[in-house]
């Protein structure tokens, strides 16, 4: 049910309210009392039976705001409902009892009695009182006639003011904190109340390595020299093995068979190659000097030349960076990942603030290669439960527009209908998940006209006076209109009620 909230000030008496009540617009009316006790509004019961036979007639429910005890037990007589707060009146539902606008027959006057009747029509009339008669009945006709334009005068002329109050538009931008331990608004220091929600997320992610490492690339070579030992021939087959025997041993293998002739200390060369590939096999001359196998017995060997030609290459292998940087990427698609799925979670007012995002417990996180192991690419599979402050955009639109009430202060009115909001970037999350963004309204404002006050100013004023008066208290952002009705007449009505106040939008 529609309601309106009437606002009496300390100088209003019954006709001032019955007057406001006249641009009633609801069916529901609460009007406010002044909270000094001293400004004696509405005390008597008699004003409280006049308000309640205005508003009946309106086909309306009223509800008085007031902890006045005698004005409450004035109510309550008349079943009018009373609350200390407006807050309170919405509590519960309410009703108040209509009045009466009939005379009860018990209270209707009673028939002339008979015999008082017939005691009067036996009076005599005689000229003389006839004449007498005659001029009272001139004279009540006079002053019928003169009380009847007295009250034409008062009643029938009307009047129309149109006043357009100053108007401009001011915004405010209001740092608000969302804080997840608070349950209410506060308006003084702009917090407001938020909620932690958490999903579980998980998805795997792939990226080349940077790493690299060093892997024998190329086999080196030379020519060992066999010595005989016996006064036999031996054939020396291809693949015999020799090696050095200082620091760490290196094998080598000869690639060709040789034949040494039969005697003592006869000597062949045959080419040898490296069993591993690297440089390890680049062996200055002199250091192979052992052959394994059964040959060992038979001859001995050396190499007169160095052997040369063993080489290494660089090939991708995975580092530290790249476990860091694969781990932060995939949290971080992980984030926008539990961002979508609890954006599911809110109601079309809520946001999450994406900066509060966290990973509150890591389930799961499994890497496919090995640190240093030789690879192009390294995977890395996480499954994790994160956190996010939410956020009810309207809780801050409250505050915003009580720092833009405060901004205008009470003598400006804000078009409801301009408002504008807008929410702006998230500038701390501190560690009690607390965020601080900010958050901006903006709306026209006017200078707030009170119609009684405007009726109370010009009651009975001439027209050019009246002018100057609207110029010289209001704050207008033109000249103020004054029609009369009838147009002949040059000065205001003297009832406040026979004067229209309009007041134009503030576009």
């Amino acid at each position: 049910m529609k309601e309106q909230i009437i606002q009496l000030e300390p100088h209003d008496d019954v006709n001032s309210v019955r007057d406001k009540l006249g641009w009633l617009r609801a069916q529901r009316v609460l009007l406010v009392l002044p909270p000094d006790h001293h400004n004696r509004i509405l005390q008597r019961k008699l004003d409280l039976v006049l308000i309640q036979r205005e508003i009946t007639r309106r086909r309306a429910h009223f509800a008085l705001i007031t902890d006045d005890p005698d004005i409450t037990d004035h109510a309550q007589e008349l079943g009018i409902p009373t609350f200390p707060s407006i807050a309170e009146s919405h509590r519960i539902a309410w009703r108040s009892q209509p009045a009466r606008l009939t005379i009860r027959r018990e209270d209707q006057p009673r028939p002339y009695d008979p015999t008082v009747a017939a005691v009067a029509s036996r009076l005599v009339e005689t000229p003389e009182n006839e004449r007498r008669q005659f001029a009272i009945s001139i004279a009540s006709f006079g002053l019928a006639l003169a009380a009847l334009l007295t009250v034409a005068y008062v009643v029938l002329p009307g009047a129309t003011v149109s006043l357009a109050p100053a108007s401009n538009q001011v915004s405010v931008a209001v740092p608000v904190t969302a804080d997840p331990s608070l349950e209410v608004i506060d308006f003084d220091n702009a917090l407001t109340p938020a909620r932690i929600v958490g999903v579980e997320v998980e998805d795997q992610a792939t990226i080349e390595t940077t790493g690299s490492k060093d892997v024998p690339a190329l086999k080196a070579n030379g020519v060992i020299t066999f010595i005989n030992q016996v006064p036999e021939e031996i054939t020396i087959p291809a693949g015999t093995v020799v090696r050095s025997t200082a620091g760490n041993p290196v094998r080598f293998v000869t690639t060709d068979s040789v034949i040494i002739e039969g005697r003592v200390n006869a000597t062949a060369d045959a080419p040898i190659e490296a069993v591993e590939p690297g440089v390890e096999a680049n062996l200055p001359s002199s250091l192979i000097n052992s052959v394994e196998g059964p040959l060992a017995s038979r001859v001995k060997v050396f190499n007169a030349g160095p052997t040369r030609g063993g080489d290494i290459q660089q090939v991708p292998a995975v580092s530290q960076d790249d476990y860091d940087r694969l781990r932060a990427a995939l949290l971080q698609e992980l984030q926008q990942q539990a961002y979508a799925e609890s954006t599911e979670l809110l109601t079309e007012t809520e946001f999450v603030a994406t900066e509060s995002l966290i990973v509150v417990l890591v389930q799961g996180e499994t890497f496919d290669r090995f640190l240093g192991e030789e690879a192009e690419t390294v995977g890395l599979e996480m499954r994790v439960v994160v956190q996010g402050v939410v956020i009810d955009e309207r809780d801050a639109r409250q505050v915003a527009l009580n720092e833009l009430a405060k901004k205008v202060g009470p003598a400006f009115d804000i078009d409801e209908g301009t408002l504008i909001f807008r929410r702006g970037e998230v500038t701390q999350v501190d560690p009690d998940r607390r965020v601080t963004f900010l958050m901006q309204s903006s709306g026209d404002v006017a200078a707030a006209i009170n119609a009684s006050e405007v009726q109370r100013l010009i009651t009975g004023k001439r027209l050019d006076e009246a002018q100057v008066i609207l110029e010289q208290e209001l704050p207008l952002r033109q000249a103020p209109t004054i029609e009369i009705r009838p147009p002949i007449l040059k000065r205001l009505p003297l009832l406040a009620p026979r004067i229209q106040v309009e007041i134009a939008d503030q576009g």
